[in-house]
């Protein structure tokens, strides 16, 4: 596993403070730090398996790390051994690999709009106010057929069956599609617009942990600028970083290996009273919305 730095890993823990599969089994094996230790002693995959597939690859753990280890790729590398794997062994595949034959990925169609296949499949009430908001600020929204129906693959790099393949694109409304494309977050945009939205205080904002914890410097700021204007409660916790639903990660989004989502809900919602939850992120929303019982908005939704 050459370029995989899992040897820089010092043990130190710090990892494990936001990690959703420790918050939930208090196991440290399935931690980033549980994994390195592993690798380090000379384990492969094969002998990984449970912890590999308890990552939901939420950046936690990378943000937070000292020694900069680079702990969402090494798991990646690992889902794609897993894989591997599987293809070698007809009579049977690696647990959770799921594989399919497909190892090289396939390249998504540029559009001008990426809504994500939770929206287009399980929320496409969000559609006409996405598209309205794109409108307002001048920004193209329009959605090819072919786009309507074609995932743009970032499950399948999540699963280990394929590679990362950048493609141009305007606007992505999904944070787990950005993995694939060159393009505008609608979250981040919907920030440098917070006077189009309704955001009378207090309310709770689920800001997308995976792109504030993998490009802090980015998207911390402008995120963080919300919690000062309005006041408003956020999954940052004491160092800055975003706590996780797990909704959007394969697990979560396939209920295959999912982490417990609803008790995810709960934990970020413990100190806050706010009736109101707002967010960015369509699988979050849909979380949210389902185990919260409290009113919960995606940002369009949310526009005078």
């Amino acid at each position: 596993m050459s370029g995989l730095n899992f040897d820089d890993c010092i043990g130190c823990g710090l990892c494990i403070l936001g990690c959703p599969a420790y918050e939930e089994t208090g196991f440290d094996v399935l931690t980033a730090r549980g994994r390195n230790k592993g690798l380090q002693a000379g384990l492969a995959a094969a002998d990984l398996v449970e912890s590999i597939w308890a990552c939901t690859l939420c950046g936690y753990c990378d943000a937070i790390c000292p020694s900069d280890v680079h702990n969402v790729d090494i798991v990646l590398h690992l889902r794609r051994e897993l894989a591997l794997l599987a293809l070698s062994e007809p009579a049977g595949r690696a647990e959770g690999s799921e594989a399919t034959g497909r190892v090289e990925g396939r390249g998504p169609a540029s559009e001008a709009l990426v809504l994500g296949c939770t929206i287009r499949e399980r929320a496409p009430h969000l559609i006409p106010s996405i598209r309205e908001f794109l409108s307002r600020i001048g920004r193209a929204s329009d959605i090819s057929e072919g786009a309507s129906v074609a995932c743009c693959g970032s499950l399948e790099v999540e699963a280990g069956r394929a590679r990362p393949v950048k493609v141009k694109a305007g606007v992505v409304a999904d944070p787990v599609c950005m993995e694939q494309y060159d393009a505008e977050f609608l979250g981040v945009l919907a920030m440098q617009h917070l006077e189009m939205f309704d955001l009378e205080p207090p309310f709770y904002y689920y800001a997308p942990h995976r792109l504030v914890n993998r490009d802090h410097a980015r998207f911390y700021p402008l995120y963080d600028g919300l919690r000062r204007r309005f006041g408003c409660d956020m999954n940052f916790d004491l160092n800055r970083l975003a706590r996780s639903t797990s909704a959007g990660s394969i697990q979560g989004l396939t209920g295959h290996n999912a982490r417990d989502i609803p008790a995810a809900v709960t934990r970020l919602l413990a100190h806050s009273r706010a009736e109101r939850i707002v967010t960015c992120s369509p699988a979050d929303y849909l979380a949210f919305r389902a185990y919260s019982g409290r009113d919960t908005r995606y940002i369009t939704e949310c526009l005078h």
